[in-house]
């Protein structure tokens, strides 16, 4: 069997070449063991489990030129999702937090994404933290969601609107200007962790700024 798997031609040949791994499918490995020629016995591993073992990127906030509450990245993620025209986009995720303090109503710029006039947003599960509570909302940014924060007197209130607004009529039609917006009828304080997908067609230089 493991030397069926080496042997790619036929496979291709045989039509055995697969789009989509199931999870009990077998991926053939070399484990380290001096005892075998070559100083590796042939091992197999489930694609499920070796999916499991694939931890995230690591990735770096930087500080926010224009509104330094915020911290935010932006990582090409795999996988690509082809639209029903026929058109494959290749998927970017962008991750920060934002500290909001002192205020009623926020604005603050999470980043502008450059390169494509097309664009989706594709996930999204922005997660806001009324400061020094446990109280979450999950925010589809889309939409419009109140959820809860903490007032200056420490009383949890309801925001009026929430949700992550993307502009790209500020300068050009493909540079999208994704801003965190969060708006209550008092000053109030709370933790944002920024995290949503978007999606854009292959081919242009994709670039984030903040």
């Amino acid at each position: 069997m493991l030397q069926n798997l080496t042997n790619f031609f036929s496979l291709i040949t045989g039509r055995q070449i697969k789009q989509t791994a199931a999870n009990d499918d077998l991926i053939a490995l070399g484990t380290k063991d001096n005892r075998f020629n070559g100083g590796y016995r042939p091992t197999a591993i489930t694609a499920g489990d070796l999916i499991n073992q694939i931890g995230e990127p690591s990735v770096t906030f930087v500080e926010g030129v224009f509104d330094p509450q915020v911290q935010a990245t932006m990582s090409p993620i795999a996988g690509t999702i082809t639209t029903s025209n026929g058109i494959v986009h290749n998927r970017y995720r962008v991750q920060g937090t934002a500290t909001l303090s002192g205020a009623a109503t926020y604005a603050y710029l999470i980043g502008v994404v450059v390169g494509s006039d097309d664009l989706l947003r594709v996930r999204e599960d922005t997660t806001i933290l009324a400061t020094d509570t446990n109280v979450y909302d999950t925010v589809a940014s889309a939409m419009n969601f109140n959820v809860l924060v903490k007032n200056g007197t420490g009383t949890l209130i309801s925001t009026v609107s929430t949700f992550i607004a993307d502009d790209n009529t500020i300068s050009a039609p493909d540079e999208h200007w994704f801003s965190l917006v969060m708006t209550a009828a008092a000053p109030f304080s709370a933790d944002v962790i920024i995290d949503f997908t978007i999606a854009v067609p292959q081919g242009p230089v994709i670039e984030f700024f903040n």
